[in-house]
C-alpha cells in the first residue's frame, strides 16, 4: 500500500514523496555514506531494543533523512497545497509547511522499523493526514478498543480501561525525546522541528490527559 504526498508551492517549486506502508528495512544495505545524525548511537532512546550489533543506524531516522533534508531550509510558516493520495481517496488542503510535513513525518515514522514507533502502524494503515487534536485522540482510542474488543473474541484478557494505551503512549514519549535531540544535532530548521515538534505535542495528549481528553469527546455523541 502507498500513499503519497504532494508539495506545491506557490514559488512553483514541487515536492513528492511516496510512502510504502509495508516497506521492510534492509539489514544489509551500504550505510557508509548515510549522516552521522542516523546513526543508532547518536541520542540513542532509553528505551530502544534495536541492538547495536544488528543496527548500526536508527531505521526511523534513515527513513525521514530525505524529508528533512528537503524542506530544512523553508520557514515552517510557509503556505503550500498539499494533496495525499491513498488507494482509497485523495485528500487536499491548504495548509502552513508545518502541518503538511507533520503528517507526512508521522505516517513515516509509524511505517518505519523501529520498534515503538510501530506500534502506530494501525493508525498509518488507516492515515488521516491533517488530523486535529479531537480527530487524534478518537482515532487512537477508536483503535486500540477494537484490538482489545478482537482479543476478548478470540479468549484474551481486554484493557477495557485503555491503561495499555496510556503505557504505549508513555513509550512513545521517550522516543520523541530522545529523537528530537537527535535530530537537532544535525538541522535548524524551522520546518522540521516545528514539524516534529508539534506531532510529539499531539501524542503527549493521549499519556499526559487521555481520561479529560476522552471526557471531552463527550459532545461526539451527546447533543448538548
Amino acid at each position: 500500500m502507498i500513499i503519497q504526498y504532494f508539495f506545491d508551492f506557490d514559488t512553483g517549486q514541487q515536492l513528492n514523496f511516496e510512502v510504502d506502508l509495508e516497506r521492510e528495512f534492509d539489514f544489509k544495505q551500504n550505510l557508509s555514506s548515510a549522516p552521522d545524525w542516523t546513526k543508532l548511537d547518536n541520542n540513542q532512546c532509553q528505551n530502544c531494543p534495536l541492538k547495536k550489533s544488528v543496527f548500526s543506524h536508527c531505521p526511523a531516522a534513515l527513513d525521514l533523512d530525505k524529508v528533512m533534508a528537503d524542506f530544512q531550509k523553508t520557514p515552517a510558516s510557509t503556505k503550500v497545497n498539499v494533496r495525499v493520495a491513498t488507494p482509497e481517496r485523495e485528500y487536499s488542503k491548504r495548509v502552513t509547511l508545518e502541518e503538511g510535513v507533520r503528517a507526512l513525518m508521522g505516517l513515516i515514522m509509524a511505517t518505519s522499523a523501529c520498534p515503538v514507533f510501530n506500534t502506530l502502524r494501525p493508525n498509518a494503515r488507516h492515515h488521516l493526514p491533517f488530523a486535529s487534536r479531537e480527530e487524534f485522540i478518537l482515532r487512537s482510542a477508536s483503535l486500540y478498543l477494537m484490538h482489545q474488543y478482537l482479543i476478548a473474541n478470540e479468549g484474551g484478557e481486554p484493557d477495557w480501561e485503555l491503561k495499555g494505551l496510556i503505557k504505549t503512549n508513555e513509550q512513545l514519549q521517550l522516543v520523541n525525546h530522545a529523537f528530537w535531540q537527535r535530530t537537532m544535532t544535525a538541522f535548524q530548521s524551522d520546518a522540521n522541528s516545528k514539524a516534529l515538534l508539534s506531532f510529539f505535542t499531539m501524542s503527549s495528549s493521549v499519556s499526559a490527559s487521555l481520561q479529560s481528553q476522552l471526557g471531552k469527546m463527550k459532545s461526539v455523541f451527546y447533543s448538548s
